[in-house]
């Protein structure tokens, strides 16, 4: 190790009066690498922050966050990325600052029931609890967020990963390679003008009404695209039989800024078309006969393989998709299926693909899951970076991640001049991640606009919120007077929603009003079921359900009848509707299809509106029977699924097992942990009241029944401003 390097060794007087930037590797990597590094520290100083690197064999996740720590306090600490093998902090009792991901930390293991997050380096105000080290993959160290932590993630720098994984060449040389290019970039003047997004089989429930709005919101965010014919490309699944050739030539394009894929995803492959539904095959047919006799013959080998005869595998097939056995027969003949494995991989995207076509992207963007999951030894996001080609920094989840999660907040911040860490230090999630250089920018194109994220007056930010300003750089000032506790924020809000073109601002909105107790999100939801942008239609209807208060049927139900054909809008709408007691919402809606004069056949729409949203209802029916009977069969899965639809009209009865001492222990904290997900009910000022009462009442409460209700206080809090 090179004591001159070692945290806090390093030569104060070089630093400059700026902000700085810390490379932190691992020994090995930096004795393998270091002309290399040294090229990259210098590359980025020549942007105007001051690199250092810090080398050291790193022994835990808290000796790293404690030397960023002291660099955000003496050094203006702005970024880190962690270059080669860095200890993977795993975090546990978290699931509520994930989008998504839940799974029993009791019943799985530690490595699956856990989120690999550079979180813990990033925000210094969480607060962890270690467990302990992975004893096979000794990289991995597990924590617990500590309940008295805050609740809610507000990173105080930027953070990136540049892992080499040895799959395709040696790591080191790989490394080197990476930061030679990552160097020489920082050279382009590149202005984002170029952009392609491919939205893949499944996502947005193919709705081509959830699809078609990114074409406005581009334009917003990147509005340089809009000046050339090729400027902007919208793919989706179904335009080809396969996609695969077409997105494989569109990132090998040397003159690609940005593609964002949405997509369901593993660590180690893209899924682009996928088995379709009941629905689906008259689509593959139009597409490709063949296509649809290979998805036959794959759902004919996946029958089997569980268990079905021939001929009931058959019965099923025929039932389910209207198909005859010409299109499944030959499943098992020798060649059939080697073809169809070669079609399999035709139908995504996997980590050999892209090692062979050497993507030239500068960035690219994975609104997936599990692309970005840094435990394995390589995955895609990070593949993207280290193939060789041009492709500098990417952004994927390191676990599963909510398919309706908004996934270009504030990402016209790219256009303006900023970098890639800047912009998502602004919006990360427990699961979001930067592979490759986090300190790569765009060139701003004259006359960009470039506010001072440092600057915490709020006057500096009330001058950026003016009409005159780019959407995102107005969505920007919103957010900063959010994290600076503005107290005339709300009135703020409401007043930009009413009178905003943007829809990515009206949205920015939308999120940020959530925060605030009182009436005006309710009332801005009501105005939100008619916005043009259906993103913002579809939140709405989703965030009217969790709040659950009365007056809100009324909208939710008229809604309907205008969004039945949005699949993604009437999805939430009917899951929405559940949380309301008594089948208040079906009611409603049954009384407004009556009295409509629009549609052809009442009785079956009506019986297709019911049948779907029955399911909704009984599963609401049989939470609320398992909060009231010890007795009910599988009691703790009809719980546990309330962290997924937090009915409000049961918050006390839900209160009621949480202070009943006689009641189990562990499905005391798992009620707890429920009532932590009641953050837009229209009760939760209730549950704190009766939480925090009950914390103050003296009464025995067991130790961890007592975590899990301060951390549910704190996550209630959190939107009670």
């Amino acid at each position: 190790m090179a004591l001159a390097l070692f945290p806090f060794a390093w030569n104060v007087a070089a630093a400059q009066d700026g902000a700085s930037f810390a490379i932190v590797v691992d020994d090995k990597s930096y004795r393998q690498c270091k002309p290399e590094l040294e090229l990259y520290r210098d590359a980025v100083r020549a942007q105007g922050l001051e690199a250092f690197i810090v080398e050291k064999d790193w022994e835990s996740p808290d000796e790293i966050r404690d030397s960023l720590v002291k660099y955000y306090k003496n050094r203006r600490l702005e970024g880190a990325v962690f270059v080669g093998d860095i200890p993977v902090p795993m975090i546990r009792k978290a699931q509520h600052l994930a989008s998504a991901f839940k799974m029993d930390e009791k019943e799985f293991p530690k490595r699956d029931s856990s989120i690999p997050s550079d979180r813990f380096y990033d925000d210094f105000d969480l607060k962890f609890d270690f467990v302990g080290r992975d004893s096979v993959e000794t990289g991995f160290f597990y924590y617990d967020l500590a309940p008295e932590s805050p609740q809610y993630i507000e990173c105080d720098i930027y953070s990136a990963r540049i892992k080499p994984s040895g799959k395709f060449a040696d790591r080191y040389e790989e490394l080197s390679g990476y930061l030679r290019k990552a160097a020489r970039i920082k050279k382009e003047q590149n202005s984002l003008d170029k952009f392609v997004s491919y939205t893949g089989d499944g996502s947005f429930s193919n709705s081509l009404i959830a699809w078609k709005d990114e074409t406005v919101t581009l334009a917003e965010q990147f509005p340089l695209t809009s000046e050339s014919g090729d400027g902007a490309k919208f793919y989706a699944f179904a335009m080809y039989p396969v996609m695969k050739d077409i997105l494989i030539d569109e990132i090998r394009r040397d003159d690609l800024d940005v593609v964002i894929f949405h997509e369901h995803g593993m660590p180690e492959r893209q899924y682009l078309t996928a088995i379709p539904d009941e629905t689906g095959y008259r689509d593959y047919m139009s597409g490709g006969f063949e296509l649809g006799k290979f998805y036959a013959r794959s759902q004919y080998r996946s029958y089997i393989g569980r268990g079905m005869t021939p001929e009931k595998a058959g019965e099923t097939l025929s039932a389910r998709y209207g198909i005859d056995s010409t299109w499944y027969a030959n499943a098992f003949e020798p060649e059939i299926e080697k073809a169809d494995s070669v079609m399999d991989l035709r139908t995504g995207i996997v980590l050999e693909d892209i090692q062979a076509a050497k993507p030239n992207v500068r960035l690219a963007i994975f609104d997936a899951c599990y692309n970005g999951d840094f435990r394995e030894q390589d995955c895609i996001a990070s593949r993207y970076v280290m193939s060789g080609g041009n492709t500098v920094a990417a952004i994927g989840n390191s676990v599963n991640v909510l398919q309706d999660k908004s996934s270009s907040d504030l990402m016209g911040m790219l256009a303006e001049g900023y970098s890639v860490g800047e912009w998502m230090q602004q919006v990360n999630i427990m699961e979001s991640h930067i592979f490759g250089d986090p300190t790569f920018r765009f060139t701003p194109p004259s006359g960009s606009v470039r506010p001072d994220l440092k600057n915490t007056d709020v006057g500096y930010w009330m001058e950026y919120t003016d009409e005159k300003y780019p959407c995102d750089i107005q969505g920007l000032a919103l957010h900063r007077l959010y994290t600076l506790h503005y107290a005339g924020l709300p009135e703020l809000l409401m007043e930009k929603y009413a009178s905003s073109e943007y829809y990515m601002l009206r949205l920015q909105c939308m999120h940020l009003l959530a925060h605030y107790g009182g009436v005006a999100y309710p009332g801005l939801l009501k105005k939100a079921i008619d916005d043009p942008y259906e993103f913002i239609r579809r939140k709405a209807a989703y965030y009217m359900g969790k709040i659950g208060s009365d007056d809100l049927i009324e909208p939710l139900a008229e809604m309907y009848l205008s969004e039945y054909n949005a699949l993604r809008t009437a999805f939430n709408i009917v899951s929405g509707g559940s949380k309301f007691p008594d089948r208040k919402f079906q009611k409603a809606l049954e009384e407004k299809i009556n009295g409509a004069g629009f549609i052809f056949d009442k009785e079956a729409f009506l019986k297709e509106v019911l049948d779907r949203t029955d399911a909704q209802s009984r599963m609401a029916e049989g939470a609320e029977k398992a909060l009231e009977d010890r007795n009910t069969e599988m009691r703790g899965l009809y719980i546990a699924s309330m962290r997924n639809n937090p009915y409000p009209h049961l918050a006390e009865k839900c209160l009621e097992v949480v202070t009943d001492g006689s009641e189990d222990e562990d499905l005391r904290v798992e009620v707890a942990e429920v009532l932590g997900w009641y953050v837009y009910a229209y009760n939760r000022a209730m549950i704190v009241e009766e939480l925090s009462g009950y914390l103050e009442s003296g009464q025995d409460i067991p130790g961890p029944v007592k975590e899990e209700i301060v951390k549910t206080v704190g996550r209630l809090e959190d939107y009670l401003r």
